[in-house]
């Protein structure tokens, strides 16, 4: 039996080209990383203006949400009046959807747990969803409360940070699609 294609030495040669290969797209790849450290962004050593960063977020599709919000967090952090405002609007929210929420809640599944007809599953089922509903809108409304500023820098710290993550996964894949031609989802 003649050795095939596969078993001859070329196997070595091949790992070495693969290694090559990864290994420089690692390099071209880590020149372009965009790293945040207690608010500056940088890419190269390079500082990036706050203009430059949303300019990267709009051409990429991705963090500009984080944006938004971890410059809500900033203002907050400056201003305790906005942080106040905040914060009483986060409890009153919180509170009113809490209460109702969560009393229709507990009745939509009782009435949809007893399957009666006479009662009506279709009210119980309505009763359920929007209980539900509301304890999200109470949940989200309470977790927006900030109790101090430094509460504010690691609320805005964690949302730049995620900003960094998608735009340098962003940048990435698009590096992958322009070197192989594949569609990257």
């Amino acid at each position: 039996m003649l050795p095939s294609y596969y078993t001859k030495s070329l196997t070595p040669m091949k790992l070495l080209t693969t290694i090559a290969a990864v290994l420089i797209s690692i390099s071209a790849f880590s020149q372009n990383y965009v790293e945040y450290n207690e608010g500056t962004f940088t890419q190269n050593g390079e500082e990036l203006s706050m203009e430059q960063i949303k300019d990267l977020a709009v051409l990429h599709k991705a963090g500009r949400g984080n944006i938004r919000r971890a410059n809500k967090f900033d203002r907050m952090h400056k201003n305790n009046y906005l942080r106040l405002g905040n914060n009483t609007g986060g409890f009153v929210v919180g509170s009113c959807a809490g209460l109702v929420g969560v009393p229709f809640a507990f009745v939509g599944g009782a009435v949809v747990g007893t399957w009666d007809v006479d009662l009506g599953v279709g009210l119980g089922f309505g009763a359920l969803a929007g209980g539900t509903g509301l304890c999200v809108v109470s949940y989200k409304a309470f977790s927006s409360i900030t109790s101090s500023r430094e509460g504010c820098l690691r609320r805005r710290d964690k949302q730049f940070k995620k900003v960094a993550e998608k735009l340098n996964d962003a940048t990435y894949y698009k590096w992958i699609e322009e070197e192989t031609g594949a569609e990257m989802e």
